[in-house]
């Protein structure tokens, strides 16, 4: 198993005093909500497809398109040509 030292301010350490038993299972939850994000910037900005930013975040597109509905992200895309997708 690998290990890692992380650096964290002093003013936020307090708050990961309850989790310090999940430190490993924050960091994957935090890994993997970056990722969505960063697909989502991607699509956003027309630098990838819809389906590439869900490959790139690891979820499906249906996943994904609910995030992009949460976060305000118009989609260029109509739910039905999601759906014709997505079968």
């Amino acid at each position: 198993m690998a290990k890692a030292t992380v650096e964290i301010p002093d003013d936020r350490f307090f708050q990961l005093d309850e989790y310090k038993d999940r430190l490993g299972e924050l960091l994957l939850l935090g890994l993997a909500q970056i990722k969505i994000h960063e697909s989502l910037y991607l699509y956003k900005q027309g630098l990838v497809s819809f389906g590439r930013a869900s490959e790139l975040a690891g979820i499906t597109q249906h996943e994904l398109m609910r995030h992009a509905k949460a976060n305000g992200i118009q989609a260029r895309w109509s739910e039905k040509m999601v759906e014709e997708e997505l079968r």
